[in-house]
């Protein structure tokens, strides 16, 4: 990974970037900024080793949640929170690990879905890095008081703490 994408500069800019590079260099997902995470576990501890031989320091992994531009949303489970990190990092490794389909052409990069839906169109800098602008979404908090859940979806839903629905089809 290069460090030029691995550091910036200006510290202040590390808590208000919504700029995410995909890295086909780093091994995991990334970012310095904890309050971008809708769960984290801080228990998680370990250390990250860059190309060039540095190491820092895990102090958390949990997810963050996107808004995709057609008003869906997108967990990315399994983000390192390293707190001296001034860049966000998406491992395109990761990615394709977890079953999307990466490809790189020319100046394009795109990403897909398991079930074949398009997630990602990016266009190369001039500096050779795939960036993207990607809003956090808070995460909403479904509860319900002394009310019968209708679908057995929602039921389900809840009971295993607001788990998406794809993880509850996967475990029928």
């Amino acid at each position: 990974m290069d460090n030029g994408a691995r550091l910036e500069k200006d510290p202040t800019a590390k808590r208000l970037s919504q700029v995410w590079y995909l890295d086909n260099g780093a091994s995991n997902y990334m970012t310095g900024d904890k309050i971008k995470f809708s769960m984290l576990d801080e228990g998680i501890t370990g250390e990250v080793k860059f190309g060039d031989g540095s190491t820092v320091n895990i102090k958390g992994k949990g997810s963050i949640t996107f808004k995709c531009k057609n008003k869906e949303e997108r967990i990315f489970d399994n983000m390192f929170y390293i707190p001296c990190h001034y860049n966000n990092i998406i491992s395109l490794a990761q990615m394709s690990e977890e079953g999307n389909k990466v490809i790189m052409l020319r100046e394009l990069l795109w990403v897909y879905e398991k079930d074949g839906r398009a997630l990602m169109k990016v266009k190369k800098s001039v500096n050779r890095l795939y960036k993207i602008m990607l809003e956090e979404s808070p995460g909403a908090c479904l509860h319900t008081q002394n009310t019968k859940m209708e679908e057995d979806s929602w039921l389900w839903q809840c009971r295993l703490g607001h788990v998406n629905f794809n993880a509850i089809s996967t475990m029928k």
